[in-house]
């Protein structure tokens, strides 16, 4: 039986109504960043490798403990291998975290979890794929790379959505439309983007010996961006959300609250990387903002720019580019700029 009440609007409508200053907020902060990890002002796709590896991990996290309320092999499936090394527990210690080790979910919330991701949604291994291929790590010391987390607010976000699912696993729906619906919505956007770099570029730190060298990028190295089948994820995305409309009389008014509460954080999460790199590198964002409307060509009453306008323009655009491509800044600025260019549609949910 449904234990909660079916309300008027629909739990995916009020995520996005809580979520839409935040995440307006987080767009502003980071899509202009993007274009940083590509041509011409990048020439491998190392920035974009660095950022992938950031927001990977998120990925990692909460599908690893997504899998492992799965049936471990379900009538009719042939069994498959996890797809992450990170598996729910592998870093905790459950001295420091008591609370991840908590009574299990309601069979309802079990079951509705289980049905709730089709075929081809979850990420992990495409990403996983990319970044093997992207890095040209031999296989052993991919392994190694993933096992370790590349900065501290990584393993805070990946130690709070542990802290989070761990007692209240219905919050997994929140990391499914903030993230899954990023990538449905924006994902071609970014794919065509990202491709516009061309084959040559994307290959540049890859191992040419590997099996799929000669496949398209739509398979490796850009393949988090693409879906099975020839109707390239719209099937999947209308099945997730005809599932996820069975949430609407499962959940109680508190567990609605909690998947709302945790689509907030998660944006609050990620531009708080950012303002955290921000104030530690003593960038001024109003100052970005006056140097990207400065005009270009200085002084037009005399037909050229002011030596002294010359130099300062030079001197910011240097500045603006060095800051960019600190690695510190860059891989956190590229891996939630995807994240943002992809919510660019969200409000068209």
């Amino acid at each position: 039986m449904a234990r909660g009440s079916v309300p008027q609007a629909t739990l995916s409508s009020e995520i996005n109504t809580a979520t839409r200053s935040l995440h307006t907020e987080l767009n502003k902060l980071i899509t202009a960043r993007v274009p940083f990890a590509l041509p011409p002002l990048a020439s491998d796709p190392k920035l974009y490798t660095t950022g992938l590896l950031h927001f990977a991990h998120i990925f990692l996290t909460f599908e690893s403990l997504w899998n492992d309320l799965l049936p471990t092999n379900p009538p009719g499936a042939a069994a498959s291998p996890p797809t992450s090394p990170l598996l729910s527990f592998l870093l905790v210690n459950p001295y420091a975290e008591p609370e991840l080790f908590t009574s299990p979910p309601s069979p309802q919330t079990v079951a509705f979890l289980q049905r709730l991701r089709p075929k081809g949604l979850a990420r992990s291994a495409r990403i996983k794929k990319d970044l093997q291929y992207l890095s040209g790590l031999h296989p052993t010391d991919f392994d190694v790379m993933l096992a370790q987390y590349p900065g501290d607010k990584v393993a805070d976000f990946c130690a709070h959505i542990r802290k989070s699912v761990g007692p209240k696993p219905h919050v997994l729906i929140a990391y499914a439309w903030c993230f899954y619906m990023a990538v449905f919505s924006g994902g071609r956007w970014i794919r065509g983007e990202l491709g516009k770099a061309g084959p040559e570029f994307w290959s540049s730190g890859a191992d040419a010996g590997t099996q799929d060298a000669d496949a398209p990028l739509t398979e490796k190295g850009l393949s988090l961006w693409s879906f099975p089948g020839i109707h390239d994820g719209e099937d999947i995305k209308g099945e997730f959300k005809d599932r996820l409309l069975g949430a609407e009389a499962l959940f109680t008014p508190d567990e609605r609250v909690d998947v709302i509460e945790e689509a907030k954080t998660i944006f609050k999460l990620c531009a708080g990387l950012v303002h955290e790199l921000d104030g530690a590198l003593g960038t001024d964002l109003e100052q970005l903002k006056r140097m990207k409307a400065a005009p270009p060509h200085g002084n037009q009453m005399h037909g050229k720019p002011d030596k002294s306008e010359a130099v300062t323009s030079k001197e910011s655009h240097q500045a603006l580019r060095t800051w960019f491509q600190r690695p510190e800044v860059t891989s956190a600025a590229v891996a939630l700029g995807c994240l943002a260019c992809a919510g660019v549609l969200w409000l068209s949910y």
